[in-house]
């Protein structure tokens, strides 16, 4: 099992009277993932606060702050355990049978038509086109194009800290070449949803410590993103293209949305305090199962 704890603290220049803020840190139950136990703390306290789900399924916990405060903390603790499904041989099928277009179920079309159209956020480019089906030749098995796909968005761009913001666009990413964990996830689902697929920006964790002798996960003392594209009598495969590989028991499931605007760890507004930006700590570690039934699992809380 896996323990994340995240802490997000914004320290304003002056006083802040009011704060309306949303966050998306709960991680998913479901989909080879089952969330044990959660806890969100901020501080100051909330006036309101309550949980809700998102047009996505997603849990959004909103909450309002109505008294002056000089800084904000959120802290965000849970514990999931991870058990990712095995592709089956839906994985296997040729990528065209998984495109938007051959969903013969008027309920599977309407739970994906989210997935399968660019957005404001994720426009269609041209030349990504043409980059993504060099991996999607005619007929090949959507697992191994979806596979060589991430790993030539691996290759291909550099994972830079600081070398893009949270606004910047897909456009400017593909130009500069080199980006965080959010771009590269934004340009596979452009990627694949330009070529008919239904596909999905998830945003999450990755083991802080990975074993002895393995190299360090990139993204990983952040909040963490990959894209998982949809394969019909599957569900949703999960890739993480920043670290060249599926999605597996060291990564955390925190929410699925049509890109990064969709699910950031935290959005809102405050009035004054002035410019701000946020301090963010994020750990995560693997927990023993007998660690539960001793009282000590979110004694950090």
């Amino acid at each position: 099992m896996l323990r994340v704890k995240h802490e997000t603290v914004y320290r304003y220049p002056g006083p802040a009277s009011l704060a309306y803020n949303a966050a998306w840190l709960e991680p998913l139950s479901g989909d080879g993932q089952m969330r044990i136990e959660h806890r969100l703390k901020v501080d100051p306290k909330p006036q309101f606060q309550n949980l809700r789900t998102d047009a996505f399924g997603n849990q959004m916990h909103y909450f309002e702050v109505h008294k002056p405060h000089s800084a904000l903390k959120v802290v965000s603790e849970a514990i999931v355990e991870r058990r990712p499904r095995p592709h089956n041989e839906a994985c296997a099928a040729p990528w065209e049978l998984a495109r938007y277009a051959a969903a013969s179920s008027p309920a599977e079309r309407t739970a994906l038509c989210s997935f399968a159209y660019p957005d404001a956020s994720i426009p269609i480019i041209d030349e990504v086109i043409d980059y993504t089906l060099v991996s999607f030749k005619k007929g090949r098995a959507l697992n191994e194009a979806v596979k060589e796909f991430s790993a030539r968005i691996y290759r291909d761009f550099k994972y830079t800290s600081g070398a893009t913001q949270v606004d910047t666009s897909v456009t400017e990413f593909w130009e500069l070449r080199k980006g965080v964990c959010q771009d590269f996830a934004n340009l596979a689902v452009l990627g694949l949803r330009a070529i008919g697929l239904a596909a999905a920006y998830v945003s999450g964790y990755v083991l802080t410590y990975p074993a002895e002798g393995e190299k360090k996960r990139q993204g990983a003392d952040a909040s963490h993103a990959w894209f998982a594209v949809h394969a019909p009598g599957y569900g949703w495969i999960h890739v993480d293209p920043t670290n060249n590989m599926w999605v597996a028991k060291e990564h955390i499931i925190v929410a699925i949305g049509r890109g990064y605007t969709d699910v950031p760890p935290l959005k809102g507004v405050c009035y004054g305090g002035g410019q701000q930006q946020p301090e963010v700590a994020v750990t995560v570690d693997i927990i023993k199962r007998e660690d539960l039934f001793h009282g000590h699992s979110m004694e950090r809380l």
